[in-house]
């Protein structure tokens, strides 16, 4: 017994000082690269917007993007009127037809001459390395993967030996044009950001900056170019030879390029209508004070004071809600410092109204198990709790569902599964908070965000008008009955509420499952 005890704790020591050693691979030294170095003063992009800065200083244009086709089509545009800089920062690129028609625009840019810098978290590469190593072979194309995995072909061995630095991941969405237009939000590039899933579809949303935002941005996106932890992707597997030639690569995605079906956006790309038409007439800006919250690249290392981690910023530069809150995160999980202010605003009467996944609409189950242990305190407390509905119900209308889904010819049963994935909050129809990171554990601790504050009563009274007025159309409404137990009220076709007792499309072996789950000490990466 003494020598199986003995074993076992050589094992566990083996495994402690596995553990605190960083798997990182070794990187070579690279120049340090930032947006300034690059003249953009004659750009398309500078002609069109420096009038309009000029006209509002030290203000912000935003136009927001609810409609995922309108949303791809942005970035398409834009990229296809860059003259000088691409600089695109993303958790997820997904190798698929969005992915696909991102990446040939991109390509065609660089023969233009401009320079393009792409960084993606390396949780989310793997399925793309082949290409966006290929991608490099371009003069006018750098490729980085921030916080590497060592093991390219084996990754769950990092998770084993180094599981506190691969659990943390760069969740930052930035896209930014010439230093003059930034994109950010919650739309990673992949299908089902864009309705063009084959399974399911995001419900998302994105934000357009022009002015003094896109600057703090275009800030944090070089500290992330430039940190320790951003690898040259040549850097990594180098005994690996290269699967794909450039030539390959270009007609590979050529070929997608001429047989995609999303005509939408391919429609918009080949209209006859100027781009600054196109822009002027779909996007108008409005202009108003604005603040990026960002989290330092450090965070990933743990090395970042609280001053610079989003959710510090983020209480510093909100005002207290004096009337209400709407808050919309895909993941809703409130640690302690969210339930004591939730609690707070409660007593001093704010009317907080939370709207997030149900359980068959989640993405990542393991969420709701935490979760819902939440419902019933929150609920207690006078919160109003929304749950996202898995798919679009037939009572919906075409044109509120095109409304929801920019699709023109929806059919109720090609959306197998619907996702709310959008990340934001508005508060007494005075201020907005837009971005990608989501109100729950990870974002705030582990993973790195960014997100902007607008000072807009317009889009605030917009968001609380609109959840007011259509949110059973798209949630089921959650409440606690007199016995205090769980309720799930859905608006039907006559405009009436069906009741459910039990949770909606949850089977008893489902609801044990994550009841058992809900027990591990493993909230904090949720």
């Amino acid at each position: 017994m003494r020598s199986n005890a003995f074993r076992i704790s050589l094992l566990t020591l083996s495994l402690g000082v596995l553990q605190a050693c960083s798997t990182l691979p070794q990187r070579e030294p690279v120049l340090p690269t930032y947006s300034t170095q690059y003249q953009t003063d004659n750009t398309q992009l500078a002609h069109l917007f420096e009038p309009l800065k000029q006209s509002h200083p030290n203000l912000t244009g935003y136009h927001v993007l609810f409609e995922p086709t309108k949303a791809l089509a942005t970035r398409l545009q834009l990229i296809e009127r860059a003259d000088q800089t691409l600089d695109l920062q993303y958790y997820i690129w997904d190798n698929d037809k969005v992915g696909a028609l991102a990446m040939e625009a991109i390509l065609r840019a660089a023969d233009r001459g401009v320079k393009v810098r792409l960084l993606v978290d390396d949780n989310n590469s793997k399925n793309l390395e082949a290409a966006l190593r290929t991608l490099t072979q371009h003069p006018n194309i750098q490729v980085r993967v921030f916080n590497p995995f060592r093991f390219r072909n084996f990754r769950p061995l990092d998770m084993v030996l180094d599981f506190d630095r691969i659990t943390r991941r760069m969740h930052n969405k930035t896209f930014i044009v010439d230093q003059e237009v930034a994109l950010i939000g919650g739309r990673n590039m992949s299908n089902q950001y864009y309705n063009a899933g084959e399974n399911y579809q995001f419900s998302d949303m994105d934000v357009l900056l022009v002015g003094q935002a896109t600057d703090d941005i275009m800030s944090s996106f070089d500290e992330y170019w430039n940190h320790d932890y951003a690898y040259p992707i040549a850097d990594l597997n180098r005994n690996r030879a290269d699967r794909l030639s450039m030539d390959s690569l270009r007609k590979q995605l050529e070929q997608n390029w001429f047989e995609s079906t999303v005509e939408d956006y391919l429609g918009i790309l080949s209209s006859s209508l100027s781009f600054d038409d196109w822009f002027n007439t779909n996007l108008p800006l409005q202009w108003v004070k604005a603040e990026v919250i960002k989290d330092s690249a450090d965070k990933i290392k743990k090395d970042a004071p609280k001053q610079e981690h989003l959710n510090f910023q983020m209480t510093s530069y909100l005002k207290a809600p004096k009337s209400h809150v709407d808050l919309v995160s895909a993941y809703f999980i409130p640690d302690q410092q969210a339930q004591q202010l939730i609690q707070n605003f409660s007593q001093q009467g704010v009317k907080i109204r939370v709207l997030t996944n149900s359980y068959k609409a989640n993405d990542v189950p393991f969420v709701h198990a935490f979760y819902s242990k939440y419902r019933e305190p929150l609920l207690a407390q006078g919160v109003s709790l929304y749950e996202f509905l898995p798919s679009m119900p037939y009572t919906i209308s075409r044109a509120e569902r095109r409304e929801l889904f920019a699709d023109k010819n929806v059919d109720k049963d090609a959306i197998d599964r619907s996702s709310l994935h959008a990340k934001f909050m508005a508060l007494d129809n005075q201020q907005v908070f837009i971005g990608s990171f989501n109100f729950d554990p990870r974002s705030a601790h582990l993973n790195t965000e960014i997100g902007v504050i607008l000072e807009s009563p317009e889009l605030a009274t917009a968001i609380h008008q609109g959840l007011d007025q259509n949110i059973m159309d798209y949630a089921y409404k959650v409440s606690l009955n007199d016995q205090g137990k769980l309720e799930w009220q859905k608006k039907t076709e006559n405009d009436q509420r069906i009741t459910y007792k039990k949770e909606p499309q949850m089977s008893w072996w489902e609801k044990l499952g994550l009841k058992l789950i809900s027990l591990l000490p493993i909230e904090g990466q949720m």
